[in-house]
């Protein structure tokens, strides 16, 4: 699947705040992308599909896409023009959707996933290249997840930690940890080396979420409202988040560095392409 959006739609996408945010916590979060009616098909959807078409290890390998290719409003809702813009402000136009899952917490299940990140660097340091070229993990709830339910739980900040994917699974709970819990019809879109994990569903009912990834197919700057990218507030905000995320700086800054030249990568439109040379 590609993106529906002409490239001239991307900057009614996300602007400069938003996509601050992005940079500095590793996600956006929206609560009202997708409509009631069509959010209740999606759900309505997830509660008969038979069980062979959820998520599992036979499932992922035979059909990634098998939820998705089977409702009619999921793919309605994916195609939204907001959702489609907001994908498109973050990788440009002619992403790919590369697989997607409809993962399910079974009522009662008490153990939580071990933190992990998709994009996994296997004991590599970070480079440039690890945050400039990027897959979006997009996490939809259809329903309300509350705490006890076992929503995502992710760690902001932590696409820009210098630590291999293999290394997360020996934490448990750590500082500046979020519960993605709240409301029906929310979306979060992901940089996929975020640190995320499933958490126990205590509830009697199963948590749904639907998980898709797409990849780009051309640098990614240029692709969102830049205008006052370099602003005073602009500063503020990324002085704010390294005191949100004071830990981003451990092994000499290094992560901070990173993330102040993606920033101005992402903002330029006669950026260098990503590993060339500053």
């Amino acid at each position: 699947m590609t993106s529906s959006s002409a490239p001239n739609e991307t900057v009614a996408g996300l602007n400069v705040p938003l996509m601050t945010q992005f940079v500095m916590d590793g996600y956006l979060e929206f609560t009202d992308l997708v409509p009631e009616d069509l959010n209740a098909a999606v759900h309505e959807d997830q509660l008969r599909n038979p069980e062979q078409i959820r998520w599992s290890p036979s499932t992922a390998t035979n059909a990634p896409n098998a939820f998705l290719d089977t409702s009619a409003p999921l793919q309605d809702a994916l195609n939204l023009p907001r959702v489609q813009a907001i994908l498109a402000s973050l990788l440009g136009p002619g992403f790919v959707l590369d697989h997607s899952y409809l993962h399910v917490t079974p009522a009662g299940k008490r153990d939580a996933q071990k933190w992990h990140v998709d994009h996994d660097r296997s004991g590599r340091h970070l480079t440039r290249d690890d945050l400039f070229r990027f897959n979006i993990l997009i996490a939809y709830f259809t329903h309300e997840v509350p705490a006890e339910m076992g929503p995502t739980l992710v760690l902001p900040g932590s696409h820009v930690r210098d630590l291999g994917g293999h290394d997360l699974s020996r934490y448990r709970n750590i500082v500046g940890q979020k519960l993605l819990a709240g409301p029906g019809g929310r979306i979060a879109f992901m940089h996929d080396s975020m640190w995320h994990c499933a958490q126990p569903n205590l509830t009697s009912e199963p948590r749904f979420m639907f998980k898709a990834r797409y990849h780009p197919t051309v640098p990614q700057h240029g692709h969102f409202d830049t205008a006052g990218w370099d602003s005073p507030e602009i500063r503020s905000l990324f002085r704010e988040a390294a005191q949100r995320h004071p830990w981003q700086g451990t092994a000499g800054d290094q992560a901070l560095v990173v993330r102040d030249a993606w920033w101005k990568y992402l903002c330029r439109l006669d950026a260098p392409q990503a590993g060339a040379s500053a």
